[in-house]
């Protein structure tokens, strides 16, 4: 495997007011995983950011802010991606290093706990980090270490079958798919083509994405974008990172490695519905972008959820906040933003210290979003009111340790 240190570490390099107080899960503390409709993830690195320990828990919504420790929580692997959910089941991915068991564990939520319920062996250094289900008994695995797709049961939790991109790679005959999505009996696969680390060749200044039938599992073609600079389609932590609007087009954002390599470009691409190539007419350029209320300009995008008329917020790795000596990341130098993508302009949220590459993530919470934040003063994960663009005074939830994620579950 080509990948040798943990992701945490190396992929971000460049990296209602609530007064209430209530306990980590006070109706059942005993009960492993908790109990509650909100899932937690955080994350707490060892100093070499390289290892450290991970956990998710359920944790019971309430008026306030709800301190939470991981007495309750369920240890999960270390610098893997984020746990994936569908409906009411739960995916925790092996670590992208290879380091942990090299299984796919599948949770459910039932009675207001998690259970686990299954599990698929994966083989050595899969790297896997994303899922796209297609019907109840038909699923896509991404395995970037290897460069291959899994085709599996997310009921039974049994491969199928397997799509083999290997051909796709660019020296090292290795892809590296990434977050995946469905559109019109296609799957779109974004490709890192990282060679012998974490970025693709200084002379590789283009995004792939693979497109494969649906119906028939077979690659149909490699689409290329090579007009912009930006290269490494899709952030392979973050599901979110490729996304379709309401128009039916889908969007995908470039991380242009991470601003390590010279001459690479992040930015956010286009591909039209009905059409299965990027669209010539749009890309918006993020490295070096302006952002409205903010004095330094922006590297790449770190996260992003996007809700509708255009309007995502997310988070900026800056820069220009790099203190000597920093990296990945444990460096305070993402930003959350609101972005718009049919008018191409960034703005910074009001209400929110810049974080560090742990708590960076936005969700649909009720609502509105949930926003983590991870700064040197606070670590919590706030309430964000879209229709104002306003930040909670006070956290929603505080942790231990870096907030990573909260998905929320309708009671």
């Amino acid at each position: 495997m080509k990948k040798t240190i943990s992701i945490f570490t190396a992929m971000a390099l460049s990296t209602l007011a609530f007064t209430a107080c209530e306990k980590n899960n006070p109706d059942n503390p005993s009960v492993a995983g908790g109990n509650g409709n909100l899932l937690l993830t955080t994350i707490m690195p060892n100093a070499d950011g390289m290892t450290g320990a991970a956990y998710m828990q359920l944790v019971n919504e309430k008026e306030g802010t709800i301190s939470v420790d991981n007495n309750n929580a369920i240890p999960i692997p270390y610098g893997g991606s984020y746990p994936l959910v569908i409906d009411e089941e739960i995916f925790v991915f092996p670590s992208y290093a290879g380091d942990t068991k090299n299984e796919l564990v599948k949770y459910s939520r039932v009675n207001g706990t998690l259970q686990k319920n299954g599990t698929m062996a994966l083989p050595p250094n899969n790297s896997a980090n994303s899922i796209v289900k297609v019907s109840s008994q038909k699923a896509y695995l991404s395995l970037a270490g290897l460069g291959i797709i899994y085709v599996f049961n997310p009921e039974t939790m049994q491969k199928t079958g397997e799509i083999d991109l290997t051909s796709l790679g660019i020296k090292d005959k290795n892809p590296d798919p990434a977050i995946m999505i469905k559109r019109d009996g296609l799957l779109f696969v974004g490709l890192s083509q990282m060679v012998a680390g974490w970025t693709s060749p200084t002379e590789y200044t283009q995004s792939d994405v693979a497109v494969i039938d649906t119906q028939t599992d077979k690659l149909v073609k490699m689409i290329s974008e090579k007009s912009s600079g930006f290269s490494q389609p899709t952030r392979p932590i973050d599901p979110n990172s490729i996304f379709i609007d309401e128009k039916g087009d889908i969007y995908i954002s470039c991380l242009g490695n991470f601003g390590m390599v010279v001459g690479h470009k992040a930015g956010i691409l286009r591909i039209r519905k009905g059409e299965t190539d990027f669209d010539p007419t749009y890309h918006w350029t993020i490295t070096d972008a302006a952002i409205i209320g903010e004095a330094k300009t922006g590297g790449f995008i770190s996260s992003i959820c996007y809700i509708g008329n255009g309007k995502a917020y997310g988070y900026i790795n800056m820069p220009g906040y790099y203190k000597p000596g920093e990296q990945g990341h444990t460096a305070i130098a993402d930003r959350a933003v609101e972005f718009d993508i049919y008018k191409k302009t960034l703005k910074a949220i009001d209400g929110l210290e810049l974080s560090n590459g742990y708590g960076i993530l936005v969700s649909n919470y009720k609502d509105g979003l949930s926003i983590a934040n991870a700064s040197v003063n606070h670590k919590g994960i706030y309430y964000l009111d879209p229709s104002s663009g306003k930040i909670s005074p006070s956290p929603i939830i505080q942790t231990v340790g870096n907030p990573m994620s909260l998905h929320y579950f309708k009671k």
